[in-house]
């Protein structure tokens, strides 16, 4: 079963060959109460594609090639140089600017145990830990987005210091806030096209003289240019718009009732009489 190990290591960075040599791991006691053992390390498949990943994400192109690799009694240290591309260039600043430090071991367990007494009585330290990995074999390993100090790298970021794409500030935390402004009291001012072939047009005529025109407002809202007399629809001739008498309502035996008449028609009274006696049914 594949493990994965994180170390923070102590960095070493060379910028004329773009490289960067660090400790990837140790003999310490880790976050998982495990101990890896570097002596028991076996590099003979990892020799054959010696590559170091971005987050151990295997869908990605490598971000550097380990150029050597020791085995110590504490310790396996490695010198990796990084690829021209602007992925790895970014990655290799952080580490260089001291951003970032840790590193993590991809593995397969081949044998363990779990610390006995007479470990812990030899070495104190065991006597925290789970499990010691006796042998393993190296898969990868791998640059991890640990910040040493994320709020320095915030500020890095934030001042320019240093130039790290927005997929790399999300996978780090360190992505800058947005800032959004609001308009305050200014009028925005929206340009809005309108399809003049839909609005709906109105043919009208003069009552007066009989100029005829064609307009957007209906008839009854537009006085004559020639003459400022009233306006009607030309398609349908008669006497114009009919309006409310000034006299709008009349009682009559108790009841009310609303009243309508043409505006020509001089005989105001007369037809508000009239309308009334049909209402009620009165003949006449």
């Amino acid at each position: 079963m594949k493990k994965r190990k994180q170390f923070i290591a102590e960095i070493k960075a060379d910028d004329e060959e773009r490289t960067i040599t660090a400790v990837i791991s140790t003999d310490a006691i880790d976050r998982d109460n495990e101990i890896l053992l570097p002596k028991g390390v076996n590099f003979e498949q990892y020799l054959k594609n010696p590559v170091v990943q971005w987050a151990h994400d295997y869908s990605s192109p490598p971000i550097a090639r380990t150029l050597w690799i020791t085995r110590g009694r504490k310790q396996i240290t490695a010198k990796a140089k990084f690829a021209d591309t602007v992925f790895a260039d970014e990655v290799y600043n952080l580490y260089k600017g001291g951003f970032l430090k840790a590193f993590s071991v991809g593995f397969i367990p081949t044998k363990s145990h779990i610390p006995t007494p007479d470990d812990i009585k030899k070495k104190p330290e065991w006597a925290e830990a789970s499990r010691v990995y006796d042998n393993w074999e190296l898969l990868e390993f791998s640059a991890v987005p640990v910040p040493s100090n994320p709020e320095a790298l915030a500020t890095a970021v934030k001042s320019k210091a240093i130039s790290v794409s927005k997929e790399l500030q999300e996978q780090l935390g360190c992505e800058e806030p947005e800032t959004f402004y609001t308009t305050g009291n200014e009028t925005v001012i929206m340009d809005i096209k309108v399809d003049n072939s839909k609005v709906e047009k109105y043919n009208c005529e003069c009552i007066k003289c009989g100029h005829k025109l064609t307009t957007e407002k209906h008839c009854n809202e537009t006085k004559c240019p020639e003459c400022g007399g009233e306006m009607r629809r030309a398609e349908r001739p008669g006497p114009g718009r009919s309006v409310k008498a000034i006299v709008k309502t009349k009682s009559f035996i108790g009841k009310k009732v609303d009243v309508s008449i043409v505006k020509d028609e001089p005989d105001y009274g007369k037809l508000t009489d009239e309308a009334i006696k049909r209402k009620l049914g009165i003949m006449y």
